[in-house]
């Protein structure tokens, strides 16, 4: 909770430092809006008035289809969804092409015209100037002209802007004309040009597709294809190739099967053991019927040589037949066997036969496949010709007929009408704006400035980046202006004891305070107060410093080391004759040289006069004999230094000092030069106690010291009640 209460309070604080940047740099917002303000005010009054006419039109994504499915050559419409953004978008940029600027020129016979060029107010020898540079006319009304598509819808709204309302208005009237004539004149000549072109390649396609009829009459003549088509002869010679396939197949099969029944006979034949395996023997009804009566025989001579001898008439009887049967049997093998290597020799030659007759039906389909490559290569280009030209032929009659229509997809809405009211320059809109970057820009350039502001101003400048502690400010002194040079050093210097109850004289008893609180259990009596630069106000802080020390009840005394520009004795009304480099020079004692001022407890030490070397003085033994007889008789010393980055004087003074103080002129001196200073006093290992800030406006509220302020109207004005009673 605490956290965010802290994070809140920094960002007003952020908000209030942005408010005080502006509150400083006012004048410059001021003057920065004063000036953006009145230079567009003057520059908007000054501005010719411009009037903007408006006219429509519609554009259809086709045209009316007068012929029905007549194909037009020119597309005079979108080709698709997806392609009307880009053909609408093309229609836009022909709207605003140079053909149509160049034919609204032609419309309104600009070329030479005086009002239209806005010259005509002009002097004569002015518009004769003018009138003898080229000028581009449609480049003109292209820079006058402006398409604005209408949303969601086929309009588009054609603005012309001109000087005279009538122009204005007539010009965009011409400008929906000259489109739309456009279209129509681009389609016509097209459709002309696409009807010519197709004649023309109609009567070369047909003397082509002539030529093609002709070669394949010839190639049919030649080759005596004509009575029959090469398809019927192709396919009669592939029905005829695939019938002898299948009975060279059969053939085989028996051939196979004969050899395999020949082969098995010549085996048995030597012995005639295995005939009767034989299914042509087998299937034999004679030698079945004779095997028969073989077998009984066989029987019967088996049953007599059982009862008689083999010289028995009976038995040689049975012996006789049975060797006649055997005899026959043997002879209707024999046939068999003939008349089964006849059919083998038969099948034979008929499987030698077919085979012949397909290697001829095979050269004959060859020779066939051959023409046929030949005859469809000729009728290919033949159809192809003949296709082409019907084609062709076709679409040129389309295009002539098309050629003659009037139709379109463009027509105009609404036409233009004289405006009464000009569109530019829009004076609220051009002051309004001004108004606003005036304010923007003012603060901006404030801001811009404060960056570029690199001068302590501030406390807080001085803690963030010179990290010494802030000791006070002196603000700045008002003095009369009718005071000259002199007096008012003398009264600056001497404000302190002319306004002790002053805001300057408050700081002042700060600056003392905190001085004295930074070491108190050791007092710092030696005081350095020196600056970065020329022309801070040190010398001034001394005394001011010497006087509110005085005035706390210490013996304070102030000594000028700025042996070069030397000021402290025109402060108190002195010479500069009797000082200090008359004591380090031995003419005279330390205390014979200090010189009693108006404030009492405070004493100075001039400088003296101006050595060669002030430098050197400052190293001697003398000098240093001089301090510490000082430091006997004073409570405070303060040496009033020249500037640390102009000589090395305050270094070499910082060896016999307490402390020392810089010096900076609130808004003037800038960081770098402060750090370098400090940078160079740290070298020298010098303690620093602080830094005052001089000369500081109070009347800025960017410094934010409102009590110090306050602190000093309020005792101004007892002052000033206390004066008058």
């Amino acid at each position: 909770m605490e956290e965010q209460q802290h994070e809140v309070q920094e960002s007003q604080i952020d908000l209030r430092d942005y408010w005080n940047v502006v509150l400083k740099r006012r004048w410059t917002v001021v003057a920065f809006f004063i000036i953006i303000v009145t230079l567009v005010t003057i520059f908007t009054i000054r501005q010719t008035k411009i009037y903007e006419a408006k006219a429509s039109v519609v554009i259809e994504p086709y045209a009316p289809q007068v012929l029905g499915n007549v194909r037009e050559v020119y597309n005079m419409g979108a080709g698709s969804y997806w392609s009307n953004k880009e053909y609408y978008e093309t229609q836009y940029h022909i709207i605003s092409s140079r053909s149509v600027s160049q034919k609204v020129v032609q419309l309104l016979r600009l070329e030479g015209n005086k009002e239209f060029l806005g010259i005509d107010k002009l002097t004569l020898e002015d518009q004769k100037l003018f009138l003898d540079e080229p000028i581009d006319y449609a480049e003109i009304v292209q820079g006058m002209l402006s398409v604005e598509p209408v949303k969601d819808s086929r309009t588009a709204n054609i603005k012309v802007r001109h000087q005279y309302p009538k122009w204005a208005q007539r010009i965009a009237n011409a400008v929906v004309n000259a489109y739309i004539d456009y279209n129509r004149q681009v389609r016509r000549q097209v459709t002309q040009d696409a009807a010519g072109w197709l004649a023309g390649q109609a009567n070369d396609l047909k003397k082509r597709m002539e030529e093609a009829e002709f070669q394949l009459y010839e190639y049919k003549k030649n080759k005596k294809i004509l009575s029959v088509s090469l398809e019927d002869r192709q396919n009669i010679t592939s029905q005829r190739l695939q019938d002898l396939n299948q009975t060279l197949s059969r053939v085989q099969a028996e051939y196979f099967a004969l050899e395999a029944k020949r082969k098995q006979i010549l085996d048995v034949k030597e012995n005639r053991t295995g005939l009767d395996s034989v299914d042509k023997v087998i299937n034999n009804r004679l030698i079945q019927l004779l095997k028969e009566s073989y077998v009984k025989l066989k029987e019967e001579q088996s049953e007599l040589s059982s009862k008689y001898l083999p010289d028995h008439p009976k038995l040689k009887v049975v012996n006789n037949k049975v060797a006649l049967i055997r005899k026959n049997i043997d002879r209707e093998v024999d046939n068999v066997l003939a008349s089964l290597e006849s059919e083998y020799k038969a099948k034979q030659g008929s499987e030698i036969s077919l085979r012949k007759e397909i290697s001829k039906i095979k050269a004959e389909a060859h020779d066939i496949n051959k023409k046929e490559l030949d005859y469809k290569r000729l009728k290919r280009v033949s159809d192809n010709y003949t296709a082409l030209y019907q084609h062709v032929l076709k679409r040129q009659k389309e295009a002539t007929l098309a050629s003659h229509q009037e139709t379109n997809n463009v027509y105009k809405l609404d036409s233009a009408i004289e405006p009464h009211f000009p569109v530019s320059p829009r004076v609220r809109l051009n002051i309004l704006l001004a108004v606003v970057i005036g304010l923007l820009g003012g603060v901006g350039l404030a801001f811009f400035l404060e960056y570029l502001d690199n001068t302590i101003k501030n406390q807080e400048d001085v803690e963030r980046y010179l990290q010494i502690p802030f000791l006070g400010i002196v603000p700045s002194i008002k003095l009369d202006p009718h005071l000259e040079e002199g007096e008012t050093t003398f009264h600056r210097d001497n404000y302190l004891v002319s306004h002790p109850k002053s805001s300057v004289a408050e700081c002042c008893r700060t600056v003392r305070t905190n001085i004295l609180f930074m070491s108190p259990e050791k007092p710092t009596k030696r005081l350095l107060v020196t600056s970065a630069g020329p022309q801070e106000g040190k010398s001034t802080v001394v005394i001011n410093l010497g006087v509110t020390m005085a005035q706390s009840g210490s013996k304070v005394v102030l000594i000028d080391t700025d042996m070069r520009r030397p000021r402290l004795h025109k402060s108190f009304g002195l010479k500069r004759g009797v000082g200090l480099t008359t004591a380090i020079l031995g003419e005279a004692e330390p205390e014979e040289v200090v010189h009693h001022t108006d404030v009492p407890g405070l004493d100075i030490v001039p400088c003296g006069p101006i050595p060669p070397n002030p430098t050197e003085l400052f190293h001697t033994e003398r000098f240093g004999q001089i301090v510490e007889r000082l430091d006997k008789i004073y409570d405070r010393i303060i040496f009033d230094s020249p500037p640390v980055m102009m000589v090395a004087d305050p270094l070499i003074l910082s060896r016999l000092i307490d402390g020392a103080i810089l010096v900076i002129k609130g808004g003037h001196t800038s960081r770098d030069m402060v750090q370098r200073a400090l940078k160079q006093l740290r070298d020298v290992q010098t303690r620093i106690l602080g830094t005052v800030i001089n000369d500081l406006d109070l009347d800025h509220r960017e410094y934010g010291y409102y009590y110090y302020r306050q602190y000093g109207y309020y005792y101004g004005e007892k002052d000033r009640d206390a004066s008058t009673s």
